[in-house]
């Protein structure tokens, strides 16, 4: 009987000190959570996090009450830990940059809706609680293996404290005298220099909202307002072609189709007795929030972040939509994207704004994509420029090169566009892509810039009439498309049936075709009002 108590016992002690070690790997795998692409490989997991036998050292010396709190803290610590690292990762791969969680949050919605409408919002929904529940069940994992640290013999408890011992020393000693080893892998405290790391992340941004704020104050244009005597007359209308960035022109991948496509464009746009100058913009984004790019250049202030985004919309600064109603233009916004409320229209003041709701489309919408873009401009033609009394300022941001570039919309005969019944859910084609296969989604995003620009094209040729217009990409498109490009620079094409208009653009700055000149300089993203408000006054 005694020996079988001592063999069950044995048993007992083998299967705690088995759920004790599995709970210190869980421990460094979550403390080693990659929150950049870049992280991705092998060496990064041979980085040993100090934390986890700092943490043990701890949960072997205190109580076993005081061990429970531990434990508690210690896992919620490292699940906050692992969703900010999350959070960094998905920004990196969408926009280039971290997380900031003071002042994106909004970003999570943005993420939900085109998840929801890439995937549909029950596969969605299963998504995000199947990743939920792996987490919870990893961190609540971790809770429990640890706390049968306090329950393995004394023996396996002195052997793991002289091993964590000997990690944490020769940590702290390597630091202080700044001893690298090709021997020794990388060890370092995760949880301290992460909270340093956002400590500074938010200083700056703390910082960079006092420079912003004296930016608001000045104004060149509010001492001079401009009349933009120049364009009497005329229409003038920005479009926005969503991530039409320079690597659609240039990346080898795309070279050939982006060259032919801008030379046809050029050529129809001609035959209609147009002109096209372009230039490189420096756009203050990468990879997506096409809402910073369009107030950027209504502001003429580089909105690089939410917050000055924020900001902005609270100040008085007039929009250049505004200075054109001033002027004596009927002032306009496109934008079918918006299906609530549009929050910066207070701060925009145009006189008159078309979100999915007022475009009144009567199709079927294509995922992300709630109406293609030939019944935007087709609806912008009769609906906003045809009932306009007076010459029209505008923006139009379009849509069907927004990711995830499928399915995508038909081409349709201009003159049966009519309310957009045509688009019935049979006039599409293009699968939705898993990005965890890149290749058919760069694919697919050369098809829809090219379809766009296409559509761009017919669409001058057919309306442009008497008015000037300024095609603009908002942003570079996401890393999976062609990595980071050196550059944020996006293509601006300014077309008009005056050429002696386009001749006021600098020669230094813009080509005489539909291709910006490779050396160029860009002409910064934030300085185009006032750039409009001088050479067209």
């Amino acid at each position: 009987m005694q020996q079988n108590n001592t063999a069950e016992s044995t048993g007992r002690q083998r299967l705690a000190a088995v759920l004790t070690l599995l709970g210190v790997g869980l421990l460094f795998a979550l403390l080693l959570v990659p929150g950049h692409p870049n992280q991705f490989i092998l060496s990064h997991w041979g980085t040993v996090p100090l934390d986890a036998p700092a943490a043990v050292l701890l949960l072997i010396v205190v109580g076993k009450r005081l061990s429970w709190i531990v434990r508690l803290v210690l896992s919620i610590l490292v699940l906050s830990l692992v969703l900010l690292r999350l959070g960094d990762l998905l920004s990196r791969i969408a926009f280039g940059r971290a997380f900031n969680p003071a002042a994106e949050w909004h970003l999570i919605q943005q993420g939900w809706t085109l998840t929801a409408k890439t995937i549909g919002p029950l596969e969605a929904l299963v998504f995000v609680a199947v990743g939920a529940l792996v987490l919870l069940l990893l961190g609540f994992a971790q809770f429990r293996c640890l706390g049968f640290l306090k329950r393995v013999s004394g023996r396996f408890r002195k052997t793991l404290a002289v091993l964590c011992s000997i990690i944490v020393l020769t940590g702290i000693t390597s630091s202080a005298l700044s001893i690298s080893s090709a021997y020794l892998p990388p060890l370092r405290w995760i949880l301290a220099d992460e909270l340093v790391a956002r400590f500074n992340y938010t200083r700056w941004a703390v910082k960079d909202q006092a420079e912003f704020s004296e930016a608001l104050e000045v104004d060149n244009l509010a001492t001079s307002v401009p009349s933009f005597s120049a364009l009497a007359g005329r229409d003038v209308i920005i479009i926005y072609v969503e991530s039409y960035g320079r690597s659609f022109i240039d990346t080898p991948r795309f070279v050939d189709l982006a060259s032919s496509r801008l030379d046809s464009v050029g050529a129809q746009i001609s035959e209609a007795g147009l002109s096209v100058r372009s230039a490189w913009v420096d756009s203050p984004i990468r990879g997506g929030r096409s809402w910073l790019a369009h107030s950027t250049v209504a502001s003429g202030l580089k909105l690089s972040n939410q917050a000055r985004f924020d900001r902005l919309i609270t100040s008085d600064r007039p929009s250049l939509h505004r200075l054109f109603s001033q002027a004596g233009w009927t002032s306009a916004v496109v934008l079918p994207v918006v299906q609530s409320k549009w929050v910066e229209g207070a701060w925009y003041q145009v006189d008159r704004f078309f979100d999915y709701r007022a475009l009144d489309y009567q199709g079927k919408g294509f995922g992300f994509v709630t109406v293609p873009d030939q019944y935007t401009l087709s609806a912008f033609e009769s609906k906003v420029r045809a009932s306009a009394d007076k010459p029209l300022m505008a923006h139009v941001g379009l849509l069907d090169a927004h990711a995830p570039w499928g399915p995508l919309p038909k081409h349709q005969d201009w003159n049966a566009i009519g309310d957009g019944s045509v688009f019935d859910g049979t006039q599409r084609y293009g699968d939705r892509h898993s990005w965890a296969k890149p290749e058919p989604v760069r694919k697919a995003y050369g098809t829809a810039v090219d379809q766009n620009l296409k559509l761009v094209g017919e669409y001058l040729a057919r309306y442009a009439d008497n008015g000037l217009f300024i095609i603009m990409g908002d942003h570079q498109p996401a890393s999976v498309i062609a990595g980071w490009a050196p550059d944020s620079y996006v293509p601006m094409h300014i077309v008009s049936n005056d050429k002696a208009l386009l001749a006021r653009l600098p020669d230094e700055l813009f080509s005489q075709s539909m291709t910006p000149n490779k050396n160029a300089e860009a002409l910064p993203m934030e300085s185009i009002r006032e750039f409009m408000g001088t050479v067209f006054e």
